[in-house]
């Protein structure tokens, strides 16, 4: 077992054992009859407007859940007495009465906390229609509402405390201090919330003693006698929070009535509801959990929205309430929804599982007309049908599990198909003339809503930037449904974490504040290279070599065929493989987003990092966005010069990718970089970014390169006397490698002897051998077999502008071997010109310099010392504890 596994969940056993403990004696505290079982927060089709502003935008309710649905499911979940506490209104449990239910009157008021800005959800209980009118007139004063409910004798919960609305940055802890002051009841278990954001409220109300209270009202001036029965004493409730009516139930609060049997001849159960409700004779329960049922919830409410939806009307987005940004995002749903309405078989589909998640199984005939291939889909469907009658507390590990085996189903439906469609597109390309900048002018969306409608458009005009591609809908074909299908399962996932941890800064700080239930801290470094033959790869190698050792907490995570999983090392299976026409010399592996989010969660991570702009460098953006956590992305590669050196970009569409990138950088917290011209580069005028989300970082040399034996001679056709240069890297056209030839041949005007060695492999490195026939080229070196080389050579080529650190100058000058480089990036950072080396601008600098540099042993003696002196500086401690600060786990190394 690896160090990842030994640590997986010791957070989230905290937890089940806080929980665990909590309901126990939460139980144990009253006779088990003489008890009213009651879901204190539950929601239906009433709840029909919307905190969230996206949500208003697009017109849409918080629920289609009927009434009776509801009660239905209530009951199946054994509550007694009920309650409906929809959004700002009482109308449900004023319509089941007029049919003779016995019903708690309840809502859920949208409440502001002026002096904060704050917007919170207070649940009120057993009040009439006309305080129902005034406690909506007084809601935008938290203080004016409490004090009404006080006065009028009408108990209220703050629920879920640690989850508000209409909040910028993280409410400071004297919001909290106050709210201790005008609520004597609080919701401490929330069915839709994860048991870290339950406990924590737990934890605190816990913590509160009569001293404090006294404390703070001297303090704040605020009277709690004004809002409370006994402002020492704070009861706690639970509620299920289910909008969708799956989970209703299942959490809630048992209410304490002394003789209940006798009290119960004279008094309905909602009279003798609110009675134990003022006097605060309750208890919370429920059940352990994180994102699960709001995964469900959402997964099902994505489910009612594309049967039941209707176009909300593009001057309702434009005009409403809200940013660009909102908007924008609103538009892009409403289209993605209206497509989805389009798609017959994605639709039954959808039918089919919201059904199913009431309970409802789809005739057996229904399945003779599914096509073959959809069967499995189905009948995991079938049994997320039969988890409705399973007991509450396998009931969401059910559902997990149905609808985790959907989506691995729809995905290699997908990508299956995807496959054979890739392979026969491969097999067509040598007809096709691809080129990135017409695959970029071809998918360019025009700016004109007459181009838009008519289908017409002003780019890619010119024969030669025309080009035939593959035709779209034949690729579509077949793909949609498990795309669809898929993407909303990731969807649902996706919205339940934000959801859940959107207020991320705000538990860490109330941990740290209570001082207990704190986040471990704990970096994900992902990246899409590990094992590939690349200077990334090597560096990536080099750093988990320095985490294991140091056993730090950061697990790095691949995604790959071939390597074996290690101790801080996880290893994803690719879902699908490519190689991509234009870049073919590294592989693109796509992973298992939905295993990501689960092991994100699952290790306990609170921070990341990634190193790839690929699908990994997709995978940190949704986890980032997902979980709410501080992410880094760290440059090792200038795109911007491949694109233009090796992809042949022209100017107007290396400004499209430009701006591409700036947008996928933008997206994370802080960019590690290597070099001061990068710097620079995404500090000014062109990329933007604040000096101080740029971190300058470094590599260092492995410990094996040291000086070794000159063994110039072991190489074929080399003398001792001979001088050597060498070239070690990718024999790539972006390393610069066709310039070797014209400064090999001027050197030799000199030099005669002189010899190149070119330790690498490349795309180009036939063109170079038929270039420079008397070269000596080694193939692929292993990076122990290196040392070796450095100290056969005199003198290090680097003719690469694009390199953004270049780790063989490092290795080369840790060896004594001085550098000859380009003046630019990485190698100008660490070449000290006339000292350990040269830096130069062409060719005819490259071979005057060498020329000198050959022609001085006193010179090539002094390079060689002050080559050692200057790699000592590139400490691997100072580099690695800086690092650790600037990603702020200082201090957070683990014991073996």
């Amino acid at each position: 077992m690896n160090n990842t596994e030994k640590q997986i969940n010791t957070f989230q056993d905290e937890l089940f054992h806080e929980l665990s403990d909590f309901l126990s004696t939460q139980k144990a505290r009253f006779p088990s009859d003489e008890i009213l079982k009651i879901d204190l927060h539950c929601h239906d089709h009433n709840s029909d407007v919307p905190d969230e502003l996206l949500g208003r935008i697009l017109n849409l309710p918080e629920t289609w859940t009927s009434s009776e649905q509801l009660m239905e499911t209530l009951m199946k979940n054994d509550c007694d007495t009920l309650t409906i506490t929809n959004h700002n209104n009482t109308r449900s449990c004023y319509e089941l009465r007029e049919k003779g239910i016995d019903i708690l009157t309840g809502a859920e008021f949208s409440v502001t906390v002026p002096d904060f800005d704050i917007g919170i959800h207070v649940l009120a209980y057993g009040f009439t229609k006309d305080q129902e009118k005034m406690m909506m007139k007084v809601r935008k004063n938290v203080y004016a509402f409490q004090e009404f409910a006080f006065q009028n004798d009408i108990p209220t919960i703050w629920a879920h405390p640690l989850y508000h609305y209409s909040i910028k940055g993280t409410p400071p802890f004297s919001f909290f201090s106050k709210m201790l002051l005008v609520f004597e009841r609080f919701e401490v278990l929330n069915g839709q919330r994860d048991t870290w954001q339950n406990m924590l409220v737990k934890v605190w109300l816990e913590s509160i003693t009569p001293e404090m209270i006294d404390t703070l009202a001297s303090e704040t001036g605020i009277d709690p006698l004004k809002y409370c029965r006994n402002p020492y004493k704070k009861s706690m409730s639970g509620g299920s929070d289910s909008h969708m009516g799956i989970f209703s139930g299942m959490t809630g609060t048992y209410l304490y009535i002394p003789e209940l049997r006798k009290r119960l001849e004279t008094s309905t159960r909602s009279e003798l509801a609110l009675e134990a409700l003022r006097e605060g004779r309750m208890a919370p329960y429920g059940s352990h959990q994180n994102s699960e049922k709001l995964t469900i919830a959402f997964l099902d409410y994505v489910c009612q929205i594309a049967l039941y939806r209707t176009d909300p009307g593009m001057l309702r987005i434009l005009l409403h309430k809200g940013s660009d940004q909102e908007k924008i995002i609103a538009l892009l749903i409403s289209n993605g929804f209206a497509e989805l309405q389009r798609h017959k078989v994605t639709m039954n589909f959808v039918e089919v599982f919201h059904n199913s998640f009431l309970g409802k199984a789809p005739g057996f005939t229904k399945r003779l007309f599914v096509p073959r291939v959809y069967k499995p889909v189905f009948d995991d469907a079938l049994k997320i049908a039969a988890n409705y009658t399973s007991s509450s507390d396998r009931i969401v590990d059910n559902y997990k599990e149905n609808i985790a085996s959907i989506y691995h189903k729809l995905n290699s439906i997908l990508f299956g198909r995807l496959n054979v469609k890739v392979e026969k597109i491969r097999q067509q390309e040598n007809g096709m003339d691809i080129t990135l900048n017409n695959l970029i002018n071809h998918f360019e969306i025009p700016s004109e809503f007459r181009a838009l409608l008519e289908n017409t458009r002003k780019i890619a005009t010119k024969p030669e930037d025309r080009m035939e591609l593959p035709n779209i809908p034949d690729l579509l074909d077949g793909l949609s449904f498990p795309l669809l299908g898929s993407a909303l399962i990731l969807a649902a996932h996706f919205t339940s974490s934000r959801v859940l941890y959107t207020t991320r800064p705000l538990l860490q700080t109330f941990s740290e504040k209570i001082g207990k239930l704190e986040h471990p801290k704990k970096m994900l470094w992902l990246t899409d290279t590990f094992g590939d033959n690349n200077g990334v790869s090597m560096v990536l190698k080099s750093m988990h070599d320095e985490i294991k050792s140091r056993n730090l907490p950061i697990d790095i995570m691949v995604c790959s065929n071939t390597i074996e999983p290690d101790d801080h090392l996880i290893v994803m299976k690719p879902v699908a493989e490519y190689n991509l026409p234009l870049y073919r010399e590294q592989s693109i592996r796509i992973p298992d987003y939905l295993e990501i989010h689960h092991i994100f969660h699952d290790g306990e991570y609170d921070r990341l990092i990634c190193s790839t702009e690929g699908p990994m460098g997709l995978a940190a953006l949704y986890l980032k966005n997902a979980y709410s956590v501080t992410s880094y992305f760290y440059l090792h590669t200038d795109w911007v010069m491949f694109a233009k050196k090796v992809l042949d970009l022209d100017r107007g569409n290396l400004n499209r990718f430009r701006r591409l990138l700036r947008a996928f950088y933008k997206s994370f917290d802080g960019l590690f970089v290597l070099n001061s011209d990068q710097a620079k580069w995404l500090t000014g005028r062109e990329m933007g970014f604040e000096p101080e989300t740029v971190h300058p970082t470094a590599h260092w040399a492995d410990e094996n390169f040291v000086p070794g034996k000159d063994s110039r001679k072991d190489f074929p056709g080399v003398q001792e006397s001979d001088p050597v240069v060498l070239f070690a890297g990718r024999i790539s056209h972006e390393k610069g490698v066709m310039e070797l030839p014209e400064i090999v041949s001027g050197l030799k005007e000199t030099f005669p002897n002189l010899k190149l060695i070119v330790a690498g492999t490349g795309p180009a490195e036939n063109e170079l051998r038929e270039a420079l026939p008397e070269a000596i080229f080694l193939g692929w070196v292993d990076h122990t077999e290196l040392p070796g080389i450095y100290s056969s050579a005199d003198l290090l080529i680097l003719p690469s502008r694009f390199d953004t650190f270049s780790c063989v100058v490092l290795e080369a000058l840790s060896c004594g071997l001085p550098v000859i480089a380009c003046k630019t990036k990485g190698p100008k950072d660490i070449i000290l010109e006339g000292t350990n080396g040269y830096l130069v601008n062409s060719n005819p600098e490259f071979i005057e310099k060498m020329n000198g540099f050959f022609r001085d042993k006193t010179t090539q003696a002094e390079f060689r010392e002050n080559a050692l002196r200057r790699a000592k500086q590139y400490n691997k401690e100072i580099i690695i504890k800086r690092f650790l600060q600037q990603v702020g786990l200082t201090g957070t190394v683990h014991p073996e």
